[in-house]
């Protein structure tokens, strides 16, 4: 797509197919004009340069994401952020963000435009890079290209861009450049969500076989690592071992705590640059998620850690909290859209005002988040944890976390399965929503254990977990309908928010479904909590004994 005509944000529509001659490809589609159905504007042939960045532990890449800025002589020059998307047999859709920078032409060192950049492109660098984004990026490789671009329209409309790209990349010393031409074709944006795609499926189709195109195997951003020898990576030191796969066959109580803890600190920093870029939902329920295993784990080992684990595990509370913030407005705005989808007896403008209040919300929720990201609190956790691995072997605890993990492990998980049959035999379906929540924490603390074990056991957890992750899912369920209606029922009071009267209608009507679901959950509850009991229990029991 040319410079002009680029969209901020966008889902971009792309086929990939390599090409041994562009010409051939060109010629075809000179006389494939003939046709007169659809219409080809062909402009001269331009050189740009493409240039990738990322950090050096590739914060980005981490992200799902690809930092590109093309330069070309006397045209703006354009950060772009990719994401990896999907791919199948030529056909890439990924979202892509653009920004142009504040100047023409090729400069030598323009990392510092695109992290002062104000827009779209540049907050997200920054925010993905925190603090230290100044000094971060760093160059991975140049993709110098000449390409033609072919307008496709279609009675006056535009269909999509066809790119003739005639393409160099530069390898290390020892090896020569990486050469390759490739065609690409776009789906105009204006044409994205409507028939467009179709129309130049069945264009693509035609060209495809005619000039026996191949489907890309490689995007240039993969060729262009492989001709760096370049290989993204995240590699912490946190001490050994660094995980539940590497343990010994029998290990300690003190090492499987230590192994556990690592497992999801490592995960927790591994889905960080996806939370402060902010673009997929699913970082931040990862990233919080690993926070409650290591709160989890925390509480589980209690005995066999020393006492400032307590201390991390108060500061682990913190930052799970400012994740659960923006994740519950997720959840939200993800509801909001299934109901625009499946409830056709609401007003299609009903829920906009909502919508915009959920996400301003959310945007003051992120910011709020942002800021304990980018906090001095923050990296003393993350100091102060990384130092606790890797200085930790459990013997600081004394002689208790040298037994074998096979003895202590059973009573752990005895205890905690006791403690969900103490308040679950008492459920009832008028029960209060705050018991059968009080009972999803029980049961998700069960689970964790249980999963902290599996390691040790193998088999038999893993056909007992889907009883407890059924309970837990139902329980789960209950609670968001529940918060839900509490939710509803405050906005539709709340004189501040000044919401419509069909959006409030609509509120009451969305409240009332998540009673009945809430109801329907109660009424199955008995028949799920009654599997994680009985023979299934007792035969977890006799193995773990």
């Amino acid at each position: 797509m040319a410079l002009t005509d680029r969209v901020d944000n966008q889902q971009e529509i792309e086929w990939q197919f390599d090409v041994d001659d562009l010409g051939v490809v060109e010629s075809w589609l000179r006389a494939r004009a003939e046709a007169r159905d659809l219409q080809f504007h062909f402009d001269e042939p331009k050189e740009h340069v493409d240039s990738y960045y990322d950090t050096p532990d590739w914060r980005l890449f981490r992200a799902g994401y690809v930092l590109r800025l093309r330069q070309a002589e006397g045209e703006p020059a354009e950060a772009t952020l990719k994401s990896f998307g999907t791919r199948k047999d030529g056909l890439r859709r990924r979202r892509e963000i653009n920004e142009r920078l504040n100047f023409d032409g090729i400069a030598s060192d323009p990392t510092s435009r695109v992290i002062r950049a104000p827009g779209p492109v540049g907050q997200r660098v920054k925010a993905a890079l925190g603090k230290r984004a100044a000094h971060a990026l760093r160059r991975l490789f140049d993709a110098h290209t000449r390409r033609r671009r072919i307008g496709v329209y279609q009675d006056g409309a535009r269909l999509a861009e066809i790119a003739l790209d005639d393409v160099s990349i530069a390898a290390d010393r020892r090896r020569r450049p990486v050469c390759f031409r490739r065609v690409e074709v776009e789906v105009s944006p204006d044409g994205a969500s409507g028939r467009a795609p179709d129309a130049v499926e069945a264009f693509v189709a035609e060209m495809r076989a005619a000039n026996h195109l191949r489907p890309a195997a490689d995007s240039k951003f993969e060729l262009g690592l492989r001709a760096q020898q370049l290989q993204p990576g995240f590699a912490l030191d946190l001490g050994r071992p660094e995980d539940t796969d590497h343990l010994d066959d029998d290990p300690t109580i003190g090492e499987l705590a230590y192994a556990v803890l690592r497992e999801h600190f490592a995960q927790f920093l591994l889905h960080e640059p996806g939370v402060r870029l902010g673009e997929d939902p699913e970082a931040v329920h990862r990233a919080r998620v690993a926070t409650r295993r290591l709160r989890a784990a925390l509480s589980l080992f209690r005995d066999y850690l020393p006492p400032e684990a307590q201390r991390l595990r108060d500061e682990l509370r913190w930052i799970a909290r400012l994740l659960g913030g923006v994740r519950d407005l997720d959840v939200q705005l993800e509801r909001l859209a299934t109901w625009r989808e499946e409830d056709a007896t609401l007003e299609p403008c009903a829920l906009d005002s909502l919508e915009a209040l959920l996400a301003h919300q959310r945007d003051q929720t992120r910011a709020k988040l942002l800021r304990g990201l980018n906090s001095a609190r923050y990296e003393r956790l993350v100091a102060e944890f990384t130092g606790f691995l890797r200085s930790g072997t459990g013997v600081e605890a004394g002689e208790q976390c040298a037994q074998p993990a096979r003895k202590e492990m059973p009573g752990l998980i005895r205890r905690r399965y006791d403690k969900v049959r103490a308040l679950g035999d008492d459920i009832a379906e008028d029960s209060s929503p705050s018991e059968y929540h009080e009972l999803r924490i029980r049961c998700k603390r069960l689970r964790y254990a249980l999963e902290f074990a599996e390691p040790l056991y193998g088999k038999v957890i893993r056909s007992y977990l889907p009883r407890l992750i059924a309970l837990q899912d139902l329980l789960g369920l209950h609670q968001d309908a529940h918060v839900a209606i509490e939710q509803m029922r405050r906005l539709s009071l709340s004189p501040q928010h000044e919401l419509p009267a069909q959006t409030i209608f609509a509120l009451g009507e969305i409240a009332q479904r998540y009673a009945q679901q809430a109801e329907a959950l109660r009424a199955e509850f008995p028949k799920v909590y009654r599997r994680i009991k009985g023979k299934a229990w007792e035969k977890l029991q006799r193995a773990l004994a």
